[in-house]
């Protein structure tokens, strides 16, 4: 298979190699190679196809009013560039997309995605949980960002992590990405962990953290 990565893609579970090569053979197709800092898509540019990434790594970021720039998320293979709007009325990047490593990305037209939709129908359906699953990413990302303080926002997290409920969870990311996460400096998460320890709210070890004051933590959540 010319891209075997695709097996693992959202867009193709339930297809063998064999059926997505032989899909590919049936539309225009192009691959664009990205050098790492380039940019692949910009915010507001229309879009007009189906972008997966092949290899490498890119991130979609967005500024605000006074020129700080939020990371949204990384887009890792076999994902795609704002698959979610691929077919809204006038759709267009929501943000710029920046390639954080030398990166190959798959281009299908619209239309060619199209049809794929209408000759099987595990390609419409998958897009389908993409698009719903991609809704409650999105959901989870505004609940974090409407909380005013980085303490709920840290809270927020630690509530939704495996094992919240135990009293003890293990953080899945460092504090950078979590800070790229949240919207905030570095320095001022590992600040406002800092108090939260000292507030007897939370103890911190390396990754592991153990939850001493659960309604003291739900407060900052509002609950």
């Amino acid at each position: 298979m010319k891209f075997p990565v695709l097996a693992r893609s959202p867009f193709f579970i339930g297809l063998s190699d064999s059926e997505i090569e032989y899909m590919l053979e049936e539309v225009n197709f192009r691959v664009r190679f990205f050098h790492a800092g380039a940019v692949a898509a910009l915010a507001g540019e229309e879009i007009s196809s189906l972008m997966i990434v092949l290899s490498g790594s890119v991130r979609g970021e967005m500024s605000d009013l006074s020129g700080r720039t939020i990371k949204i998320e990384d887009i890792n293979p076999p994902n795609a560039l704002a698959a979610a709007v691929l077919f809204g009325s006038g759709a267009r990047y929501p943000v710029t997309v920046i390639a954080n490593v030398d990166s190959e990305i798959l281009v299908i037209n619209r239309d060619d995605y199209m049809t794929l939709m209408t000759r099987d129908k595990r390609i419409l359906s998958n897009y389908l949980v993409f698009i719903c699953n991609k809704a409650q990413f999105l959901s989870g990302r505004m609940r974090f960002h409407s909380f005013h303080t980085i303490k709920g926002k840290f809270a927020q997290y630690l509530a939704s992590l495996p094992g919240a409920s135990t009293g003890r969870v293990r953080i899945d990311r460092s504090q950078q990405e979590l800070s790229e996460y949240f919207g905030v400096t570095r320095p001022s998460l590992a600040r406002a962990i800092g108090e939260m320890e000292q507030e007897g709210l939370i103890s911190v070890d390396r990754r592991e953290v153990r939850l001493i004051n659960l309604t003291g933590l739900s407060k900052l959540t509002g609950g």
